[in-house]
């Protein structure tokens, strides 16, 4: 059962939180297979609007714990693996707080480090936190973009290699400002041209200015010159149905991008009961009655249908006539060009399958949710109806 109590007012902030701990988790498993020595950094900590002494809500707390599960899950696998984690705060009274959580938390074993100062003036302190072999996970999770979200600010930390980010892009905030004149070199940082979104749906809008931030960030390679992957997931405003911002995933490993995916499909419920949550709350407020049931029991675990008419079309358009061998990597820029999860590509190929439009040279009959095994690697075909 989901616990919204301590999260009330901030709803986003418990998916955001959900979403970090899925990924972290997964993320950690899979790179302490080889990894010596894992980083995470936290570039804007907090604690903020935190509603316990324990820090429970906060995104420090849940960093730690599943670095701490992590560390004793690969220590069972006979995997030694050295966790370092280091929190950035600027504001002094928050700072302290942080300070004294840190300090409780030492006899852990994660090696935890505080910096007090702006983030963009402490990135030559932090890069020389993170040791050159070790991987390392960069949370930017600002209140604003002035030197926060921009590319030139994201610049050196970005050309580092072994290094995956999850960013916020704040869209509803953003969206407001980026046709002010005064702002144009601002938007410039943040997106790499002053967008011209005159006579754009709302729809259009977003969808632009997201993929323009997303490229931008991509044109910086690393010293390794690896290819930068992106993925981003939306987080909806708690009342209304709107964007509040965006989280976006950038790596280097194509498993990334599916694995980042996975979490964000399977978070798709909670987020839905997040908001069913809030939007009672709101309910309740204005009539001065009591609903008889908790709307998010109501929500469904089951993520409403996408229009498959658009995936089908999607598939057909990238397959042959002549067999293709489709695998992960595959599926990874499918997932990075679209935002559409791999149940989605399953589906539509499947009905594309019923359809006597696409074949499955290396599939059976038996199949019916998973049409293709894009771990094992498996030859599709388009067929001439």
């Amino acid at each position: 059962m989901e616990n919204f109590e301590h999260y009330k007012g901030r709803e986003q902030t418990y998916f955001k939180h959900r979403l970090l701990e899925a990924y972290l988790e997964r993320l950690f498993m899979i790179v302490g297979q080889h990894a010596p020595s894992i980083c995470y950094v936290d570039c804007f900590a907090g604690p903020w609007e935190e509603q316990g002494e324990d820090l429970g809500d906060t995104s420090i707390a849940k960093s730690l714990d599943i670095i701490k599960k992590c560390r004793s899950g690969l220590s069972r696998m006979g995997k030694n693996v050295r966790f370092r984690a280091l929190f950035i705060e600027q504001n002094s009274k928050s700072f302290q707080k942080l300070e004294d959580y840190l300090s409780g938390r030492k006899h852990e074993g994660t090696e935890t480090k505080a910096l007090n100062g702006s983030f963009h003036e402490l990135i030559p302190e932090i890069l020389d936190w993170c040791a050159p072999r070790d991987f390392v996970f960069f949370f930017v999770d600002p209140k604003g973009w002035k030197n926060d979200v921009e590319r030139p600010t994201l610049t050196p930390l970005l050309r580092r290699p072994n290094s995956e980010f999850l960013i916020n892009f704040m869209y509803g905030f953003l969206s407001r400002f980026v046709s002010d004149a005064k702002l144009q070199e601002d938007m410039r940082r943040i997106f790499g041209i002053v967008p011209d979104v005159r006579d754009m749906t709302p729809d259009q809008r977003e969808t632009f200015l997201l993929s323009l931030y997303r490229n931008n960030l991509k044109q910086v390679l690393p010293v390794d010159g690896r290819k930068p992957r992106t993925a981003s997931v939306k987080v909806l405003n708690p009342i209304k149905d709107r964007t509040l911002y965006h989280l976006v995933y950038l790596t280097r490993h194509h498993l990334g991008i599916v694995k980042f995916m996975e979490a964000s499909e399977h978070l798709d419920w909670v987020q839905k009961k997040a908001r069913a949550a809030a939007k009672q709350d709101a309910r309740v407020q204005r009539s001065k009655q009591m609903e008889m049931f908790p709307a998010a029991d109501q929500v469904r675990p089951e993520r409403e249908d996408r229009d498959l008419a658009g995936v089908e079309e999607y598939w057909l358009s990238r397959l042959k006539f002549t067999p293709e061998r489709y695998g992960m990597e595959e599926l990874a820029d499918m997932l990075e060009e679209t935002g559409w999860f791999e149940s989605d590509f399953q589906k539509a190929f499947g009905e594309l399958a019923r359809k006597g439009l696409v074949q499955n040279l290396d599939g059976t009959p038996k199949r019916r949710s998973k049409f293709v095994y894009f771990k094992d690697g498996e030859q599709l075909v388009k067929v001439t109806p």
